[in-house]
């Protein structure tokens, strides 16, 4: 079983110990961005089709 801290996108939190985000690159036609959002290192990434092995 795969978990977020074990994908590419993960990063830990300085201030929060046991947490962390999970930051993605988005391209669309006139820009790109970043998105993040609040996850557990521990939570199930089977599902994710973000997934990305370290």
């Amino acid at each position: 079983m795969s978990t977020c801290s074990d994908c590419k996108s993960f990063f830990p939190r300085e201030d929060e110990p046991g947490k962390g985000d999970c930051v993605r690159r988005v391209v669309d036609p006139r820009q790109a961005y970043y998105t993040t959002r609040p996850k557990n290192p521990e939570e199930d990434a089977s599902g994710c089709g973000e997934f990305r092995k370290r």
